[in-house]
């Protein structure tokens, strides 16, 4: 509308001024001619407008025109009201009101709480200073503008300077308290100046603070579904829709603790959103990167397959795509740009990319299921059950034409029943040899390529400011991974499976014969006008290219090892470092592209490129840092895994010695008061008791750990404790030890991996409670147990409860976790546990338990009844 409006006023004025001398351009070209010509015309009309006397326009005209301004107005300011809430515009936060007596000295602090949360969100940015509301109508816009033609030009000057809203909406919440629990509430009303409408909701929490923050979320999950926010991801599919405060909450909590490094509590959050929100494809994509991380491909391969049967098709329809030919019109018409908008190619792609590291997800497919890790073992075998069947009926075309190990012929085209059930047979339980489920992966992830390659829209896409939302997988990056990429992998776990007499292909692939051949199909593939591409979207996204080049360089290192000479594997690490330098130098807003953990340490393409001597100078360069050393592992994550469950344990320890040295200090306590105590202090052995038996491999026993010390323990005490833990990069273990000594850095972190590991085995067998005959009576869970039966038999006698047994008690858990401290301390006994717990009082019976209460201790013991 203001668009048309804008038009009819020009037609008008222009004519207006075509009733006085003719505007010519004599000279020009004829592009320009006209434009001009119309363009003083309309200047002149606009002249005569606000000139008086007999040289000015007609009353009519000016009335006329008048009131096309006054619509154009109307017009624009609905137009950047509706903008403005789209945008968002700033959101202005009141301050806090009070409701009840007592609670204005904090409502500077909550107020402030209450803005700052809204800007760490990096959504709505908070107005800095207090901003008037915008007018409710138009005439309250005109206020004292003058319409005077005299003054009708410094008028519209002032008028256009109120077109632009300043704010977009305003919040205002009212603190209330009541006797109830959760006492402590807030009211909070979200008003929108362009939808013209208000919504209002109560939360109640145990704090202030926590109050606060649901209020924070509740606000965000209000807006979103509104603005432009509601157009990215992980948004999409509730725009205009009610988005629940909870989904929002467990999703932003995710991602700041993702960021942070605690994984356990993003992932526990990020499945928290997932429940609320099971068809999100980017909450599944967010938690499969995390399980990568954590070097969990097992279970990243389980969680992207799951995304990427989210693309709206059923089995049948899925299976008919996947056997249409790349050029194939039908690929075009059924279900492809959606794709590309809905994030379902970058799914495919990282689903694609860990069936290609299969040195590393098939070790874990074929991973023995002995213990000391059984429920590790038992998630893994759930795993490979729901996987070998899916996987078999995904990617049995690829085994078409290929002679299986120990088969008579190959398999032929039209013996899809004999493919499938081949490949469950070798993915199953019985079967999973190493070499042939790691080249079926491989296969299987050159397949997925090829699918992607014939998926990938033909559009060029390239970067503009009106639109927001882009792709980050590129067609050249996914041919490098398609034609050079996928099969380096496929040759390299071939001649691993042809060593063992289990190769799966008919022809032999073999490694580029020099990395000056390797180099030229790669350019090949990136095309002739790389320059050109780079020029017109200025660098952008063209990172990846590079990258997924220095991934190829990289790969083909593993065709070198054995060979006396190393100069074709410099050759290549030269080209690898020169792709890096060309991802590390792209333009992209001046944030490097590429994050530090996953390049120094999680990728597993660049394994033996970090060893050389160009990627160490390289690294020097690019991410300086204050102690760099080359001495990393091959497998990082374990030192670091071991070192963040040293910091959980010894933080959950510290937690509980504080916890039972103030539980000290409380009694006499009622009966129902111990029989908690005893009750969480079994669970929090129990946890103690699962982590070390599977050595901190299953992320969700750390979690409950975590969740239960939170039950018991103020947040306070937890953060001085260095709860929750974060897992430590590699670097600053290596940090730790070249503290102490220049050589033998990598020795030094291996000594210390094996020496908690261990630690781990002591904990296990000083805490384990084990059901069979060999039962451990000196285990914590097993006196917990104890202490909570005797508790529950004695509770009802009034002269039950007395501090000296209690207090015994007492100090006997505290001192049982500052020994588990000490054990964890490498420097420290491997007994300490052990002792203190031989040490540890224990109830006899139920009257016995009562002489202990009242007398004080084992040594005054008498009968009592």
């Amino acid at each position: 509308m203001t668009a048309l409006v804008f038009v009819a006023l020009f037609v008008v004025i222009r004519a207006v001024g075509g009733e006085g001398p003719t505007w010519q351009a004599t000279g020009w070209m004829k592009v320009i001619e006209v434009p001009a010509e119309w363009f003083m015309q309309f200047v002149d009309g606009a002249a005569r407008l606000v000139k008086g006397g007999s040289d000015g326009a007609s009353l009519s005209a000016r009335l006329g025109c008048l009131l096309l301004l006054i619509i154009l107005f109307m017009a624009l300011r609905r137009w950047m009201l509706m903008y403005y809430a789209h945008k968002p515009g700033a959101v202005d936060v009141k301050k806090l009101v009070a409701s009840a007596p007592g609670i204005e000295q904090q409502l500077e602090g909550l107020t402030a709480q209450l803005r700052k949360q809204l800007s760490e969100t990096n959504l709505y940015p908070p107005t800095a200073l207090p901003a008037e509301a915008p007018a409710d109508n138009f005439l309250d816009l005109l206020g004292d503008v003058d319409l005077e033609p005299k003054k009708l030009g410094t008028s519209l000057l002032r008028l256009f300077s109120r077109l632009r809203p300043k704010i977009a909406y305003t919040v205002r919440g009212v603190l209330r308290v009541r006797d109830q629990e959760p006492g402590f509430g807030i009211t909070v009303t979200v008003t929108s100046y362009a939808i013209r409408g208000s919504r209002t909701e109560s939360i109640w929490s145990p704090t202030w603070e926590e109050a606060i923050q649901e209020a924070g979320y509740w606000v965000m999950a209000t807006l979103v579904p509104v603005t432009r926010a509601g157009r990215r991801p992980p948004w999409q599919g509730w725009r205009g829709q009610d988005l629940p405060p909870d989904l929002f909450a467990a999703y932003q909590q995710a991602r700041e603790l993702s960021q942070e490094r605690k994984f356990d509590d993003a992932l526990d959050r990020y499945y928290e959103a997932l429940r609320l929100d099971p068809t999100n494809l980017y909450l599944r994509t967010q938690i499969a990167g995390i399980q990568e991380q954590l070097w969990l491909h097992l279970d990243a391969l389980e969680t992207y397959y799951g995304a990427i049967l989210l693309d709206g098709q059923n089995s049948a329809q899925r299976n008919a795509r996947t056997g249409m030919r790349s050029w194939d019109p039908r690929r075009i018409l059924r279900r492809r740009y959606g794709w590309w908008q809905s994030g379902l190619l970058e799914a495919r792609f990282r689903y694609a990319v860990v069936l290609g590291v299969a040195e590393r997800t098939a070790y874990q497919w074929c991973k023995s299921d002995r213990p000391p890790c059984p429920r590790r073992a038992h998630a893994r075998k759930e795993i490979r059950q729901a996987l070998a069947p899916a996987l078999a009926a995904r990617h049995w075309r690829a085994f078409m034409g290929l002679i299986p190990p120990g088969g008579a012929e190959p398999f032929a085209w039209d013996q899809e029943r004999r493919a499938k059930e081949w490949l469950e047979t070798e993915l199953g339980e019985e079967r999973r040899r190493y070499p042939i489920v790691r080249e079926i992966f491989q296969l299987a992830c050159r397949e997925e390529m090829q699918q992607l390659a014939a998926d990938y829209p033909r559009m060029i896409r390239l970067r503009h400011p009106f639109v927001r939302a882009h792709g980050t997988l590129t067609r050249t990056s996914l041919r490098l991974n398609r034609d050079v990429w996928a099969p380096l992998r496929l040759a390299w776990a071939h001649e691993d499976a042809e060593r063992d007499g289990m190769g799966l292909l008919e022809n032999p692939l073999s490694w580029p014969s020099s990395a000056e051949t390797l180099a030229h199909r790669t350019k090949r593939i990136r095309g002739p006008f790389r320059a050109a591409r780079r020029w017109l979207s200025r660098g952008w996204r063209l990172w990846q290219d590079n990258y997924n080049a220095a991934c190829v360089y990289a790969v083909a290192m593993n065709g070198t090892e054995g060979q006396p000479e190393d100069q074709e594997r410099r050759a290549l690490a030269d080209l690898a470092v020169d792709e890096l330098e060309g991802a590390a130098h792209a333009d992209v807003s001046g944030v490097h592209p590429v994050t530090r953990s996953w390049l120094l340490i999680e990728d597993p393409d660049l394994e033996k490129l970090r060893q050389e001597n160009r990627f160490i100078r390289f690294e020097r360069e690019t991410f300086p840092h204050a102690a760099p050393d080359r001495h990393r592992p091959e497998r990082p994550l374990r030192p670091e895994m071991k070192a963040y469950d040293k910091r959980l344990l010894s933080g959950c320890a510290a937690v509980m010695e504080h916890t039972w040295r103030v539980r000290r200090r409380q009694l006499p306590a009622d009966g129902h008061v111990l029989a908690q105590w005893f009750v969480g202090e079994a669970e929090l052995w129990r946890c103690v008791d699962r982590i070390a038996s599977d050595q901190g491999r299953n992320w969700r026993d750390r979690e409950r750990l975590l969740q239960r010390v939170r039950e018991i323990a103020d947040n306070g005490l937890l953060i001085r404790c260095g709860l929750p833990s974060r897992l430590p990069e590699l670097d600053e273990l290596l940090d730790d030890a070249t503290w102490d000594a220049l050589d033998d850095v990598q020795e030094r972190i291996t000594s210390f991996e094996e020496t908690f590991t261990d630690r781990l085995s002591a904990v296990s067998l000083a805490v384990a409670a084990r059901s069979d005959g060999s039962a451990n009576h000196h285990s914590p869970i097993r006196l917990s147990g104890q202490w909570l039966a005797s508790v529950r038999q004695n509770g009802s006698s009034p002269d039950f409860v007395k501090q000296a047994a209690v207090h015994q008690v007492c100090s006997d858990y505290e001192m049982a976790w500052r020994a588990l401290r000490e054990l964890l301390d490498p420097e420290e006994s491997a007994t300490a546990l052990s002792d203190a717990l031989l040490h540890f009082h224990t109830p006899h019976g139920p009257w016995r338990a009562l002489a202990v209460i009242r007398t004080g201790g084992p040594h005054g013991l008498r009968r009592a009844g």
